[in-house]
């Protein structure tokens, strides 16, 4: 829900995170509160196996045998 490249802090609007928006400020950064189109995945490989997990908010899947 935070994306920064080093510069402006992005904040996802209508989240948690665009609530840090005058925090962040009051330490020196600049912020922006936007509609993020964000999704992360990602898998664990484990000595039993996979694990996975996807952001509910994008369309992708972890699957694993």
């Amino acid at each position: 829900n935070m994306l920064n490249r080093f510069g402006t802090y992005e904040l996802e609007q209508n989240t948690t995170a665009a609530k840090q928006a005058e925090a962040l400020q009051k330490i020196g950064y600049k912020t922006e509160v936007r509609d993020l189109n964000s999704g992360v995945q990602g898998i664990v490989i484990t000595d039993k196996g996979l694990i996975g997990g996807a952001d509910p908010r994008r369309e992708g899947k972890v699957m694993g045998d």
